[in-house]
């Protein structure tokens, strides 16, 4: 994956239905991903993000919005404008807009190269691209567990083996 050029983000979310696990997959597998490879297979978007955020999160939405969204981020190739890539996104990724990125929460910039932000949304951007692969290698569904074991094949050669905890009760929401 690219990285991005923040000053020329679309950002965009689709409100998610349920949050149960097998449910949040399935509409993540019919509502983002081929949507995300549409996209990208025609070459209008050079870089992706989604995270699972209150829709609060989200540049213009109501401050105290805890619904649950599908929180998108995307760069335009460089032979669209921003208008253009908002012109092309289906009506379910509600109120596309531009925005700028800049610092990521918890990470501290002067670790990565260059002191470059754009670096660590790169990252992210391959975080959400792995999140996509691992749907898609799957049939139907994706059991937690099966999650959890391709997350420890991630921090193992980290070196934080079982270090890192799946903690199911604990819900952001």
């Amino acid at each position: 994956m690219k990285v991005p050029d923040l000053s020329r983000i679309v950002e965009t979310d689709i409100p998610i239905a349920s949050l149960r696990t097998d449910a949040y997959i399935a509409q993540l597998r019919r509502e983002v991903l081929p949507h995300i490879r549409e996209l990208q297979s025609a070459g209008h978007i050079e870089w992706f993000s989604f995270l699972l955020h209150p829709a609060k999160q989200v540049a213009g939405r109501v401050p105290n919005d805890e619904t649950p969204v599908f929180h998108l981020r995307l760069d335009p190739s460089p032979r669209l404008n921003v208008d253009e890539l908002i012109s092309l996104l289906p009506a379910h990724f509600r109120d596309p807009h531009p925005v700028s990125l800049a610092e990521i929460s918890g990470l501290n910039c002067a670790l990565l190269q260059g002191a470059d932000w754009a670096q660590a949304w790169r990252v992210i951007g391959e975080s959400a691209e792995w999140v996509l692969c691992v749907i898609e290698a799957h049939v139907d569904r994706l059991p937690p567990e099966q999650a959890v074991q391709f997350l420890h094949y991630m921090t193992n050669p980290l070196g934080l083996g079982h270090k890192c905890v799946y903690a199911p009760s604990r819900r952001v929401f």
